[in-house]
């Protein structure tokens, strides 16, 4: 008979189903040999017994308790008594030492209240075993010194939070809890040899190109390329609104469905969407000029080095008095940083895998509705991937339309069945469906687990049979 429980040293006396909880009524067959209090073996008798119950593991996708008949032994020789001890429980907390396990695998990936839920626990017991492993984490946690070092902030809670990568290997260094000089250079300091480090890659604030010159000196400073551009793009946008607002209202509502046009690279639109943009600024000319600019600043990064330098330094004077007001940031940034944003034609390095990481840690804080920056930052560096073999809802066979992009769909879905909310993949009743939501609307599908799938009757939009009702 195959033991449900596979619990080392545990023998199941039965099972039982409460509020949809499994129990199983078990029994600790290790018995002990000496006094837990005086240490003298073999003066031991048995004083009765103590039922006590402890958090287990799911089974099936329910959560499961074990409750123990644990066994009371009175001492001879000391006259104490004392409890059996029990392997594979952490008695402190009345659970199993793999439930223990099993949540802190779930905690840098998962939210609290749904681990909670999942195992059966409060939320409260998952923060304070997830506060121990993020301990033990960040004791054992030694970040190197990157070669090539992207730094970046992200706004959480309202305070800017200082985030550095390695932009070369794609993957998270340290994150801080302020973006000041101070933070920066203490941490920097940790690192006595600094020679290794061949770039650094920043926006435009100007307390971190202090700090990489002062500690990082003959390093070169790269500006991201996307905030340059980004800022042609918003001086533009300027002459957009500006022109805008002098249009009547129904003039206004068509200059601004053309934000998206106009802030595309002309060799990006279609045929259609340039035919319609160059009658448009032809009868615009401040526009066309303002689109002109921008369409030309984007070149500069296509161009070889010294042809870049020399169309740089003559940007400003392209610019035409009538538009030098809205075009004043760009100007003013590419006066102050000239030599950070040239710095790209010789070391082209990104900052893009930083960007997305800060978006990253937006979408853990908002997941969590307000985690600490400890546990926010802890999900950050140590939250891995969960492995293929781990998630049998990432296998193909688990599937019925493989020409879904199930993915995509399983990351924005967090692997969770749409309809009842149980984690899909865990057991054989939860394997994931994709379900047709709308009858001819192959796109529009979602993941369920089998149950839902068979009670929604979605077989019959999936698979074109007949439903098992009207």
């Amino acid at each position: 008979m195959t033991d449900i429980l596979d619990l080392p040293g545990w023998s199941v006396l039965g099972k039982t189903t409460e509020d949809g909880t499994d129990v199983l009524d078990a029994e600790y067959t290790v018995q002990p040999t000496a006094c837990q209090k005086c240490g003298v073996i073999g003066h031991l008798y048995r004083h009765g017994t103590k039922p006590v119950t402890y958090l287990d593991i799911p089974i099936r996708g329910r959560p499961a308790r074990l409750r123990a008949k644990v066994q009371r032994y009175r001492c001879r020789e000391c006259s104490e008594t004392f409890l059996q001890p029990l392997g594979g429980i952490q008695p402190e907390r009345r659970m199993t030492e793999r439930c223990a396990r099993y949540i802190e695998s779930l905690c840098l990936r998962d939210t609290f209240m749904r681990i909670g839920e999942d195992v059966g626990c409060d939320d409260k017991t998952v923060r304070n075993l997830a506060g121990e492993y993020i301990s033990r984490l960040e004791a054992s946690y030694r970040p190197s010194l990157p070669a090539w070092l992207g730094i970046d902030e992200t706004q959480i809670d309202g305070k800017m939070r200082l985030v550095l990568t390695d932009i070369d290997a794609r993957k998270p260094v340290e994150m801080l809890a302020d973006r000041d000089k101070g933070t920066l250079t203490t941490w920097l300091n940790h690192y006595r040899d600094r020679s290794h480090v061949r770039g650094v890659a920043i926006d435009m604030w100007r307390p971190y190109r202090d700090v990489a010159r002062q500690m990082l000196p003959g390093v070169p400073v790269v500006i991201d390329k996307f905030h340059v551009v980004r800022t042609a793009s918003y001086c533009m946008e300027r002459v957009r609104i500006r022109l805008q607002k002098l249009r009547k209202a129904g003039e206004r509502r068509e200059w601004l469905r053309s934000k998206a046009t106009l802030n595309m690279r002309m060799a990006k639109l279609g045929v259609k969407a340039r035919f319609n943009l160059d009658m448009w600024l032809a009868n615009e000319p401040e526009l066309a000029a303002a689109h002109g600019l921008k369409e030309a600043f984007y070149d500069i990064y296509d161009l070889p080095k010294a042809e870049a330098v020399a169309a740089y330094d003559a940007f400003a004077a392209r610019v035409p008095a009538n538009l030098k007001a809205d075009f004043k940031v760009l100007l003013t940034a590419m006066k102050n940083w000239r030599t950070e944003i040239l710095a790209y034609f010789d070391n082209p390095i990104s900052n893009a895998y930083t960007e997305a990481l800060n978006g990253v840690a937006k979408t853990i804080n908002r997941q969590g509705r307000g985690y600490s920056f400890e546990v926010l930052r802890a999900r950050l560096l140590f939250g891995k991937k969960v492995r293929p073999e781990e998630q049998p809802w990432r296998l193909a066979t688990a599937f019925k339309a493989p020409d879904l992009p199930l993915r995509l769909l399983v990351k924005e879905q967090d692997g969770r069945c749409q309809s009842c909310g149980v984690e899909l993949g865990r057991t054989k009743e939860t394997l994931p469906h994709v379900a047709v939501l709308v009858r001819g609307h192959e796109r529009k599908r979602t993941l369920v687990c089998g149950g839902c799938f068979e009670g929604f009757h979605t077989m019959a939009l999936s698979h074109r049979s007949v439903p098992s009702t009207p």
